[in-house]
């Protein structure tokens, strides 16, 4: 599956061992860029919507990951919206959620 290195692969590879700049190098390994998937998405608006779940989202390790989809996110141009809520949702709780997504997507005037 992986792909035939060539022979220009290997000079280049043994230019760099030689020259001492393969320590925590790895070759032919796939990268997957990181990538998200929103819990609500508007495409054509370029919005997006993360229900963070306090449980799972209140932890350190996991608001940087968060941060950093926002960040990458804002960068191409999209807004983001996240939001922190304790489960189980109330239907209280989520019709103020629905509000605040339709202020955010620009729909407060329906």
């Amino acid at each position: 599956m992986y792909p035939k290195v060539s022979k220009g692969e290997i000079s280049v590879f043994s230019a760099l061992s030689t020259a001492g700049l393969t320590y925590g190098m790895v070759t032919q390994k796939p990268i997957i860029l990181r990538a998200t998937i929103p819990d609500f998405c508007w495409f054509e608006l370029k919005k997006a919507v993360y229900l963070d779940g306090i449980p799972v989202h209140n932890k350190d390790k996991q608001q940087q990951k968060d941060q950093e989809i926002v960040d990458l996110l804002e960068q191409r141009g999209w807004d983001v919206l996240r939001i922190p809520y304790e489960p189980p949702l109330t239907p209280t709780e989520t019709d103020e959620i629905v509000e605040t997504i339709r202020r955010f997507i620009g729909l407060d005037e329906e």
